[in-house]
C-alpha cells in the first residue's frame, strides 16, 4: 500500500456540513496528527481565497489553499503559483454569454485577484448565500470593462440545467476555457487546461510527493478531474454519480456525518 502523504479536500458537500458546519475539535486533533505523520493537509476548492480563510479561521493550522479550481495556490500567505485567463477571453466570454438569451445565467461574476465583480442589476437567487461565498463584491455597471487579473468566471443557473450548459460553453469556446458543474446552481469557467487536479499536483510536485501519495475528497464534477488523477480518490456518499464512478472509495457516512474526518481517521490509522 502507497503511504500517502498528502491530504486535499473539497470544502462545501464535502468537508461541511450543509449547514456549513465542520467538528472543529476533532478535526484540530486530526491536523496535529497529520503533521506528526508528516502528511500534509490541503483544501482544493472552486471558492476565492479571502472565502476560504473565513471558513477555516476556527483552526488557523490549515495554511494551504489551492482556491479558484486550481488558479491560485497559497501556501502560509506566499502565493506558489497563479494561473488566470487572459482578460480579451474574459471580455469575449461575458459578452457571448450574455448575448445569447439561453445561456445568460441569472447572476454572472468574475472571481479576480482585487474582488468578485458583480453587475449591479443582477439579482441572485439566494442573496444570503452569496453574501456567505463572496465577501469581497464590487457592483460594475459592465463586467466588459472589467480589469483584474481574473482566475474564474462563475454564472447561476436554474440546477436542473447546469450539466447541459455546461457542455455547451465548453463546445461554444473549445480551447479557450474549462467550464465544470460546482454545485448550487453554479457553473465554473476557468482556463481552458486548469482543474483541480492540475492545481493539486502542481503543488504536491513542489513538495516531492507524487500524485499516488495524494488522497482526494469531493462531491462535485468540478472535483471529478482531482478524483480521478491521485492515488486514493474519495467521493462523498452524499456525492454525484458521476463522481462516484471515477472514485477509489465512497465515504461510508455523508459530509452531515464526518464523512471526511472518518476516513482521515483511517488514513492515519494505516486503514486505507
Amino acid at each position: 500500500m502507497t503511504r500517502i502523504k498528502m491530504i486535499a479536500t473539497n470544502v462545501d458537500g464535502t468537508f461541511l456540513t450543509q449547514k456549513r458546519h465542520y467538528n472543529q475539535t476533532r478535526f484540530a486533533h486530526q491536523l496535529m496528527a497529520l503533521e506528526a505523520a508528516g502528511i500534509r493537509f490541503v483544501v482544493a476548492s472552486g471558492n476565492h481565497l479571502g472565502h476560504l480563510h473565513r471558513v477555516f479561521a476556527p483552526t488557523p493550522a490549515v495554511q494551504t489553499f489551492v482556491a479558484e479550481n486550481g488558479g491560485l495556490i497559497v501556501d502560509h500567505g506566499q502565493t506558489l503559483f497563479e494561473d488566470v485567463i487572459p482578460t480579451p477571453t474574459v471580455h469575449q466570454i461575458v459578452a457571448d454569454i450574455l448575448a445569447d438569451d439561453t445561456l445568460r445565467p441569472q447572476v454572472l461574476r468574475l472571481s479576480g485577484a482585487h474582488g468578485t465583480y458583480i453587475n449591479r442589476r443582477d439579482h441572485p437567487s439566494d442573496p444570503t448565500s452569496q453574501a456567505y461565498f463572496f465577501n469581497n463584491i464590487v457592483l460594475v455597471d459592465d463586467l466588459t470593462k472589467v480589469e483584474d487579473t481574473i482566475y474564474k468566471i462563475n454564472g447561476e443557473w436554474p440546477n436542473d440545467t447546469i450539466q447541459r450548459l455546461a457542455d455547451r460553453l465548453n463546445h461554444r469556446f473549445p480551447g479557450q476555457i474549462n467550464a465544470m458543474a460546482s454545485g448550487f446552481g453554479s457553473i465554473d469557467i476557468v482556463a481552458a487546461h486548469m482543474n483541480k487536479a492540475i492545481g493539486v499536483t502542481r503543488l504536491a510536485k513542489s513538495w516531492g510527493i507524487v500524485p499516488a501519495e495524494i488522497a482526494a475528497f469531493g462531491d462535485n464534477d468540478n472535483d471529478r478531474d482531482m478524483l480521478a488523477h491521485v492515488g486514493l480518490g474519495i467521493a462523498m456518499q452524499n456525492g454525484r454519480d458521476t463522481v462516484k464512478a471515477v472514485a477509489d472509495l465512497i465515504t461510508p457516512a455523508d459530509n452531515d456525518h464526518n464523512g471526511v474526518l472518518d476516513i482521515i481517521d483511517f488514513i492515519l490509522a494505516g486503514k486505507v
